[in-house]
């Protein structure tokens, strides 16, 4: 998905982000927005946001020296949402579910309203908020029906997650996938809240689920800059599940490959490229067929 005039002001608000989240030094802050603004200003209509966003936040880097200036507010999701998600566990929420898995499905895309690219005000309680609607919210797309029997008939499962405090909801629909067939893929290195390493041990998934990186510190897959072993591992994959916005953005239409896209539509772009409505809960394949408009 390239970028369309209106993602210039969410990215340009991206760069306003980066400058506050450096120390409280006015001319370093300047400097830090001249930097990534400066890139903003290069853009090519023909690239996906997230690579644009990506050059922005290197350059910025090189004049703060702060390798990951979000690393406190990862930490605070990863606690918020370890909370929800346990009381979510205590009350049996997806065990006791008419349908675990479509519940499991609803959990890990209401994670997804985690995001601090996205121009989203977050409060912890929209965290909440996202879960509830996420169980009773209908889902826009080919639905958790499709995803279950493309899961049950793939040999090799690769799992994008997103972003911090997200990856821990995700979990519910890990958990509930074919277990020895899973890979979760994290981020190389840090950009924005994205989910690392870091993060995939502090959700504390299953030992039979094997967890890497792909080589990369940009938001979403920006495939011919990932590692080697990541990009086998995607070429090798009979299933791709590709959680958030910038995933979507840089992997819808890639061709030959059978992709499940889980997301809240949280700006007007990827809405319309999507067709449903912005903020709606999306669970759709590549081919982007929709048995619920949700709009």
């Amino acid at each position: 998905m390239n970028i369309t005039n209106e993602c210039i002001p969410c990215l340009a608000l991206q760069a306003t982000e980066l400058a506050r989240s450096t120390p409280e030094d006015s001319l370093l802050q300047q400097q830090v927005l001249r930097a990534a603004l400066g890139e903003l200003a290069k853009l090519s209509l023909a690239q996906t946001p997230p690579e644009i966003a990506h050059r922005m936040h290197q350059a910025a880097r090189c004049v703060t020296t702060i390798p990951d200036p979000y690393q406190a507010l990862k930490a605070t999701y990863n606690a918020v949402a370890s909370g929800l998600a346990g009381a979510l566990r205590r009350e049996q929420r997806v065990e006791s579910s008419a349908d675990p898995f479509d519940t499991a499905c609803r959990l890990a895309i209401a994670g997804n309203i985690i995001d601090f690219g996205a121009g989203l005000d977050l409060r912890h309680g929209d965290v909440l908020r996202s879960v509830e609607e996420g169980l009773s919210q209908p889902l826009f797309g080919t639905g958790s029906r499709a995803l279950r029997e493309a899961a049950d008939g793939a040999k090799d499962i690769l799992y994008l997650a997103d972003n911090a405090g997200e990856i821990v909801f995700d979990r519910f629909l890990v958990e509930l996938l074919p277990p020895g067939r899973v890979t979760l893929v994290v981020k190389g290195g840090p950009i924005v809240n994205d989910a690392t390493m870091e993060d995939a041990l502090a959700a504390g998934f299953p030992a039979w689920v094997r967890v890497m990186d792909n080589g990369h510190d940009a938001q979403g897959t920006l495939l011919p800059a990932c590692s080697q072993a990541f990009r086998e591992a995607f070429d090798q994959a009979d299933l791709i599940i590709s959680k958030g916005q910038a995933n979507f953005e840089t992997l819808s239409g890639v061709p030959g490959k059978q992709i499940f896209f889980l997301l809240r539509a949280k700006c007007q772009p990827v809405a319309d490229a999507l067709g449903c409505a912005r903020m709606a809960f999306v669970l759709t394949d590549q081919a982007g067929r929709s048995e619920n408009p949700a709009r």
